[in-house]
């Protein structure tokens, strides 16, 4: 008889325990999962969303990871490893919405080789902040730099030697074509103070060593986060800057992996390897306008073969593109 009682007591115990367990769960998804922060932006601009203010539900802290599709391309960058495709990959991903995030490889140093044509434009866009005018200014193609590598992916244009063209200009083949001689110019007619106070007041993690700069995914992603949130420019050079990305200068990364007319504003670079034993890299970082919010998406890579890390990066910009489908799809 007392082990009866006993049993029962036992039974009485888990079905109160799995009641409070489901209790909890259900109380856990009603206050975690279905409540979202209160963004207050700026109205009226197509690129940005200027922020205004941001209010979290009371007692709610964002201290979770709730990007389960973080596994599916953990797997799928383990594989291409696995299969020599690829020796290093690095993502970083951040939903503009309400800002959660995930990273892999995030703290792993880059070259960020043409990446770093953004700060340039936005040291020139800070410029004319004070007088606009300034984009206006001409400037001549007088002096060949030898010094710039050939990349793998040739410009579609290219500024004219003996030529004058004007900054806005000068914007658009370093931008729209990854000109490096446009490139080259703007760069040259920065004072040293400019460009610094780009990187040092940007979030960015930039390592400045002796063939360039090193910088993570998760370090670069500072200057799309603050150009989307117009927090370093104004609202009207933020809006120009991205509107200046949005005319996707690698059209077989990132963009490929979206459907056709969805707007991404990005920016490529290469590392072309001097010798047969060094290393490519290749990289994009760029925002997403998905039709039911914005993300971020940064991919690096680092291997021998430029057409597998070009595959690599549609990849996975396709799967993200997929599961932001199914996690929140657009009315």
């Amino acid at each position: 008889m007392k082990q009866v009682r006993r049993t029962a007591l036992y039974l009485s115990a888990a079905v109160l325990i799995a009641g409070l367990g489901w209790h909890a769960h259900t109380w856990y998804f009603n206050h975690y999962e279905t409540v979202h922060p209160r963004r207050i932006t700026a109205p009226g601009y197509r690129f940005t969303s200027p922020l205004l203010d941001v209010e979290l539900p009371e007692g709610i802290t964002i201290d979770r990871e709730p990007l389960h599709f973080k596994y599916k391309i953990e797997a799928y960058i383990k594989k291409q490893i696995e299969n020599g495709q690829v020796r290093i990959v690095a993502v970083y991903f951040r939903d503009l919405l309400d800002g959660p995030w995930f990273g892999i490889n995030e703290n792993i140093e880059f070259n960020p080789a043409s990446m770093m044509k953004v700060p340039v434009m936005i040291a020139w866009l800070k410029r004319a902040e004070k007088d606009p005018s300034i984009l206006k200014r001409k400037m001549t193609f007088a002096v060949r730099d030898n010094s710039i590598p050939k990349p793998f992916t040739k410009p579609a244009r290219e500024i004219a030697f003996g030529r004058s063209y004007t900054v806005d200009e000068l914007l658009h083949y370093m931008l729209n074509y990854s000109d490096n001689n446009a490139t080259a110019l703007l760069f040259k007619a920065l004072t040293d103070q400019e460009s610094s106070y780009v990187l040092s007041n940007m979030d960015v993690r930039n390592n400045p060593t002796r063939d360039g700069n090193s910088v993570t995914v998760l370090g670069y992603s500072g200057f799309f986060r603050i150009l989307y949130n117009a927090a370093f420019l104004d609202k009207e050079m933020s809006e120009k800057a991205l509107e200046l990305l949005s005319l996707d200068d690698f059209p077989q990364g990132m963009a490929s992996g979206v459907p056709p007319g969805i707007v991404v504003a990005t920016k490529f670079g290469e590392v072309v390897p001097t010798a047969d034993d060094e290393d490519i890299q290749l990289h994009e970082f760029g925002i997403v306008y998905h039709p039911s919010g914005p993300y971020i998406l940064g991919i690096m890579t680092i291997g021998r073969d430029f057409a597998a890390q070009q595959q690599i990066i549609r990849d996975i910009s396709r799967t993200i593109y997929s599961e932001i489908n199914f996690t929140r799809p657009s009315e």
